[in-house]
């Protein structure tokens, strides 16, 4: 049952995406927020049975009224891994609902209710999500494969990719991720990442195959080197770190 649910899309900037009756026949809806931070709301229209996936604090209550304004019954909350830049919105969207916590085997949450390696399935009604194991910017971070799109949270990003200098990050898995966990994924799959800083919604991976410069490196001593020395330099520090972590580790 859900309580307290009160709208707020106004006071953010934020968007939303829905696909229900186009492509694959899902409920599809995408929000963000101005930092941003990407997440999403996926249906199955038939059972109404849904998972919200990497709820920002900011974003609970607009999610909680897409929810109510479709009729949908919440059943997973997905955290792709344990945020270091923001502090996750699944325990106060838990709260408000009857969902369970879905996260990968390795995090380190105490609030977690189920626990995914890669390939593993849920399923909302015949709608099935898949779970890929995709480390390197956080050893627990997993993508979820629905069909015809996949869910990237920052293991790639639209025209990028996920830092790898932070706790739990690693530049060699993040190369594997890149080069032969998404590489042997098809070009025409909808890429929706868990950032995107200049208001994209969604990419191909052919296309970040082909465009994305972290990865189309020549080598993988080249790109961790390149992670690991040059794209630190690049990037702004992380603010508040050590408390989004304390907070995301609940």
């Amino acid at each position: 049952m859900i309580t307290d649910a009160r709208a707020r899309a106004g006071e953010l900037e934020m968007s939303s995406e829905l696909r229900a009756d186009e492509g694959p026949g899902y409920i599809f809806e995408q929000f963000r927020v101005p930092r941003g931070c990407l997440g999403y709301l996926i249906a199955d229209p038939e059972t109404k049975l849904a998972a919200v996936v990497d709820p920002e604090l900011e974003m609970v209550e607009p999610m909680l009224d897409a929810i109510f304004r479709h009729g949908l019954r919440p059943a997973y909350i997905i955290d792709t891994h344990t945020h270091a830049d923001h502090v996750s919105g699944t325990r106060d969207l838990k709260s408000k609902t009857v969902a369970k916590v879905v996260m990968h085997e390795e995090a380190p949450s105490r609030s977690v209710d189920i626990r995914v390696e890669d390939g593993d399935r849920l399923h909302l009604g015949e709608l099935p999500l898949k779970f890929l194991h995709t480390p390197g910017h956080a050893k627990d971070l997993v993508s979820v494969l629905l069909p015809g799109r996949i869910l990237t949270a920052d293991a790639l990003l639209i025209g990028s990719c996920g830092r790898t200098d932070l706790l739990n990050g690693n530049a060699t898995r993040q190369y594997h991720t890149l080069y032969h966990t998404y590489r042997a994924l098809p070009d025409d799959l909808l890429v929706y990442p868990g950032h995107d800083y200049k208001g994209r919604s969604r990419s191909t991976l052919g296309d970040e195959k082909r465009d994305n410069e972290k990865m189309n490196f020549a080598s993988e001593e080249e790109f961790t080197r390149y992670m690991d020395l040059e794209n630190p330099k690049k990037l702004d520090p992380v603010y508040h770190l050590a408390e989004a972590l304390k907070e995301n580790m609940k």
